[in-house]
């Protein structure tokens, strides 16, 4: 049984790697299953048991990263913030970050495809809301505050250096976007930890 598990999750990685492959190369727009289950020999009887369609594997494959920790979590909102810029310049800095983030570009807003690109955002800003939720909780942010435009304003600023500008982004420039969102959002009183 153990064994069947661990062949299933290396399955999914499999496929999942593969979609991304894909995506990186051809876009959301032009993305065809039967041509990348032809290019990567991959079992689509297993796909088509696993995701429901095609918008359902391409969501999981962008919002499910093997190299994803998760969100942060310790105990101090600004440090959180720095991690996740951190974590966000180590992607969009990589190889297939460029690529990956080029895939999600709009280039017209009636395409039916824009709704893959607005749930995978949804989806992980979701995921992250927790570390809004437990800075909440301690008392280090106002209330009312959204935590996906609060990301939004964290992430903004690396993905522009790397993809408009082909700067780098340093760990002194993650936490000066960190910083400042963090005072965008702090209580008021909160000071960071």
């Amino acid at each position: 049984m153990a064994r069947d598990h661990a062949t299933s999750d290396d399955q999914r990685g499999t496929v999942l790697q593969a979609v991304r492959t894909e995506l990186g190369r051809w876009g959301i727009d032009r993305f065809d299953l039967a041509a990348t289950v032809a290019r990567h020999g991959l079992d689509d009887r297993y796909i088509s048991g696993t995701w429901p369609d095609t918008t359902a594997l391409v969501v999981d494959a962008l919002t499910h990263r093997s190299d994803d920790d998760g969100p942060p979590d310790t105990g101090s909102l600004v440090e959180d913030l720095f991690q996740l810029a951190r974590g966000m310049a180590r992607f969009i800095s990589s190889t297939d970050g460029p690529k990956l983030h080029g895939a999600h570009l709009i280039t017209d807003p009636y395409l039916q495809t824009v709704d893959i690109r607005r749930a995978v955002w949804k989806s992980r800003a979701e995921a992250l809301r927790v570390v809004f939720d437990r800075a909440h909780a301690r008392g280090e942010v106002r209330s009312g505050i959204s935590p996906e435009t609060s990301l939004e304003m964290l992430f903004a600023p690396i993905n522009m250096r790397v993809l408009y500008t082909g700067e780098p982004v340093s760990d002194d420039y993650c936490r000066t976007v960190a910083d400042l969102v963090w005072r965008s959002i702090a209580a008021a009183g909160a000071s960071p930890a």
